[in-house]
């Protein structure tokens, strides 16, 4: 049997109920989204994941730092699924950053070497068909860019693990969205004092759709 890295239970197993996420466009705001299944009705991934981790690296000549988590998937589905994941970082001061954009190869290769993990896997080597049974368990890292320093709420929306959709129309326009299950990690994420690093602390997880 594989064994897995994180000690924290399956997030996924537990099947949180979850509150609704509101979509919405500058110009015409869609309705309220539906709220995700309490028990699945989709297929669903497990995902284990550790800490929120903060990275500062030289980069060019110049201090740059990063926000990691690295985690463990697993397919415990029932069937083979194809694993795209898509990771966003919301935060209290409006700001939305995208997984891996404007984040150098070295960063990756840096959290591979202090983990000790021959078995993580880069952003894009993770992408692809995953196997079921936790023999076929993938590691990965998700990777950011540092927000602004005034920045102490952090959402990581976690998508790619549940094939549970739903359309939504814009009241407006008129147009239809595709909504998906997604999982929401939300962080409380202290003032850095002199010298000593933040511990964001975790203080939800759920689902919705988004």
């Amino acid at each position: 049997m594989r064994a897995a890295h994180w000690c924290t239970p399956s997030l996924l197993a537990l099947s949180l109920a979850a509150g609704a996420a509101l979509l919405a466009t500058p110009s015409a705001p869609l309705r309220a989204a539906p709220e995700p299944s309490i028990v699945p009705i989709s297929w669903e991934l497990n995902f284990r994941h550790g800490p929120l981790e903060r990275l500062t690296m030289n980069i060019k000549g110049k201090q740059q730092s990063f926000w990691y988590m690295r985690y463990t998937v697993i397919n415990n589905s029932g069937r083979d699924v194809l694993f795209t994941p898509d990771f966003q970082l919301l935060t209290d001061t409006g700001e939305a950053i995208s997984a891996f954009k404007d984040v150098p190869n070295e960063v990756f290769d840096k959290i591979k070497s202090m983990s000790n993990n021959s078995l993580l896997e880069s952003p894009t080597g993770i992408l692809g068909k995953l196997l079921q049974g936790e023999d076929n368990a993938k590691d990965g890292v998700i990777i950011f860019t540092a927000p602004s320093a005034d920045a102490h709420e952090y959402d990581v929306y976690v998508s790619g693990l549940s094939g549970e959709t739903a359309e939504v129309k814009n009241p407006v326009t008129g147009q239809s969205a595709i909504v998906q299950k997604t999982l929401v990690l939300q962080y409380n994420v202290p003032g850095e004092a002199v010298g000593i690093q933040p511990h964001p602390q975790l203080t939800a997880t759920k689902w919705v759709m988004k």
